[in-house]
């Protein structure tokens, strides 16, 4: 019963939730009227009380209970509770965002400080999630997610499901990434294709709605081909017209050593690359280097403040709105208070 009991309670929404908090301030106030009645007593001194002397005194802490009760319905009402699935539906509001995830080799390296996420795509994938809180506290901006290697793969296309994306991010790993983004037969260059995973997020957004776009890359810049692939999504992404914001993660200074099969590589954030993709498609660079990017706050300070698209065909769940029922709960009871000052 009580689990049942918290999981409705954890349902209920508040448009004001601020207001709630006064509900703690009644038990004070009534507290205060208690001890002001019995203080008038107490002034009167020792009186004997009749049958109707004591009737009277109840009936005044019956209706001073009932006055709690009002303001606490009053209350509750302006808060704006919700829940349950309205009828009605909201237009989601906000800006398109493709996320694009680095699974290549180099960023199962362990130079990250975080003791947690040691790894480079750890650090990523945090930061992504780290993104996601941000927004949804918003809500109406879209999120997609591209994961790459030799190949990219759009993992989830422009959406405001945002529980949805959440659970695909934690399902991703680094160490066994996707088949779809392994190297195929005809991937002998390089296993990280940076201007693919480029181009696949340009194509993942949505046409209808250019100036609203933006594309945010967590990679360390590591492309051991070394033959610009790169400047291709570069490319694309000019053409339609959408920034490219660039994440840089691992050591730029001290290279880490991997170990594939017999061979030893090293590896290290390739600055260059990142801060050229981001300035030559209008787009920010964040050297977040060996720490955790903080990509919330990067987004609630330069990208949400950004003109946003008026509409989109993706419909928002609406709770319903419940704070007639504490209205009308309201009126009974001042229904109640006039008949009795009759």
């Amino acid at each position: 019963m009580i689990p049942e009991w918290s999981e409705a309670i954890g349902a209920v929404r508040w448009a004001r939730p601020e207001v709630v908090w006064l509900l703690l301030g009644l038990p004070l106030l009534f507290v205060w009227r208690w001890r002001e009645q019995s203080r008038r007593q107490q002034r009167l001194g020792q009186v004997t009380l009749t049958p109707l002397a004591v009737q009277a005194r109840n009936r005044w802490r019956r209706w001073l209970a009932a006055e709690a009760v009002l303001w606490g319905l009053l209350l509750l009402a302006l808060a704006g509770p919700r829940w349950g699935r309205s009828e009605e539906s909201a237009v989601a509001v906000g800006r398109d965002l493709i996320l694009v995830l680095d699974l290549s080799r180099s960023m199962q390296a362990e130079d990250m400080a975080d003791p947690q996420h040691r790894t480079r795509w750890q650090s990523a994938r945090r930061a992504a999630l780290d993104l996601l809180e941000t927004v949804e506290h918003r809500g109406g901006h879209r999120l997609g997610i591209v994961l790459f290697a030799a190949r990219p793969v759009l993992l989830a296309p422009l959406t405001t499901d945002y529980e949805f994306l959440r659970t695909l991010l934690l399902e991703v790993d680094g160490e066994y990434p996707p088949v779809e983004v392994r190297p195929g037969p005809s991937d002998m260059v390089s296993g990280t294709r940076i201007g693919r995973a480029l181009a696949a997020a340009v194509q993942a957004h949505d046409r209808r709605y250019p100036g609203y776009q933006d594309i945010l890359l967590l990679s360390d810049g590591d492309d051991p081909g070394e033959d610009e692939e790169w400047r291709e999504g570069i490319a694309a992404a000019r053409t339609a017209g959408v920034p490219v914001h660039t994440v840089g993660l691992g050591d730029p200074n001290s290279p880490a050593t991997l170990v594939l099969g017999e061979d030893f590589v090293q590896t290290r954030l390739n600055e260059s690359v990142l801060r050229t993709i981001a300035e030559e498609t209008g787009g920010y660079y964040l050297p977040a280097q060996r720490q955790i990017p903080q990509v919330g706050d990067f987004f609630r300070q330069y990208l949400e403040p950004l003109p946003s698209r008026l509409a989109a065909d993706e419909n928002l769940p609406v709770l319903q709105e419940r704070y007639r029922g504490f209205v009308l709960a309201a009126l009974l009871l001042c229904c109640l208070f006039w008949l009795r000052s009759r």
